[in-house]
């Protein structure tokens, strides 16, 4: 291969690197803070993901798909921030009380003016977080990829290294334990049930808990909320774990390619 051969391949390598992350930003942010559980290290992630990319695209021989290279990439550099709990904060507390989850939340006084959209809403992300770190940490990596990234099957399998069949079975569990989880208890899946996140901000508050706060999404629109009663299950749960970023696609790309020509 010439010397002009060579670089007109590498800038034709280095635009799909950039395309593959502008079009996929929106779904990798996603999976990587479900997986690490903040926006700080989210981006950290992404940046040195792309910075590990630009620097190996030379290696990249053509043999998988360009952006399930890019994705085993992100996985990777996200299992470093990986950490996962066994139980949930709720389980844990009513077993210290003994008492069942439902006594326990109807031991705590309504609050019928309670509107704090802003702080409930990143009690509701929190809880999340803690409902997806329950899962076996393969269980969970597979359902972020179908969930957040809407992968194939077979690019799961490439991005995982498992067979086809591994990743339905994976998948299969993961959804299962998921849906068990929060149809037992979540309000926003069946409203009969105990676990409402203004009682979760009341109890935190009645006892000098840290209130969580540096809610940085994006409003979700009014019109999806308005039809999520109507969504099946999985919709529902599905749509609860979306998440955007604090920047831009466009604002992160450009940092990204800035970093890159420090390189």
């Amino acid at each position: 291969m010439t010397p002009n051969s060579y670089e007109a391949k590498h800038q034709e390598l280095m635009q799909s690197l950039e395309e593959i992350f502008r079009d996929n930003y929106s779904r990798l942010y996603s999976c990587a803070y479900r997986m690490i559980g903040n926006h700080q290290d989210t981006e950290d992630v992404l940046q040195n993901s792309f910075t590990k990319a630009y620097k190996n695209i030379g290696k990249f021989k053509g043999q998988s798909k360009m952006y399930t290279w890019v994705y085993r990439i992100v996985i990777n550099e996200s299992y470093r921030y990986f950490e996962y709990i066994h139980k949930l904060p709720l389980t844990r507390i009513t077993k210290d009380l003994g008492m069942n989850e439902r006594e326990f939340f109807g031991n705590i006084e309504n609050t019928p003016n309670f509107d704090d959209e802003l702080i409930i809403d990143e009690m509701r992300e929190k809880c999340l977080q803690a409902f997806l770190k329950c899962l076996p940490k393969n269980q969970r990596v597979c359902f972020l990829l179908k969930t957040c990234l809407h992968l194939k099957n077979q690019d799961i399998a490439e991005i995982l290294d498992l067979s086809i069949e591994n990743v339905k079975v994976t998948l299969h569990r993961g959804r299962k334990k998921l849906q068990e989880i929060l149809e037992m208890r979540c309000s926003l899946i069946d409203p009969e049930k105990p676990c409402k996140c203004y009682l979760w901000i009341k109890f935190m508050r009645d006892h000098n808990l840290p209130i969580p706060e540096g809610h940085c999404q994006f409003k979700a629109e009014e019109l999806k909320k308005e039809h999520f009663k109507n969504m099946s299950l999985l919709k529902k749960i599905d749509y609860l774990y979306t998440v955007e970023g604090r920047l831009t696609k466009d604002q992160f790309i450009d940092k990204l390619k800035r970093a890159a020509e420090i390189l």
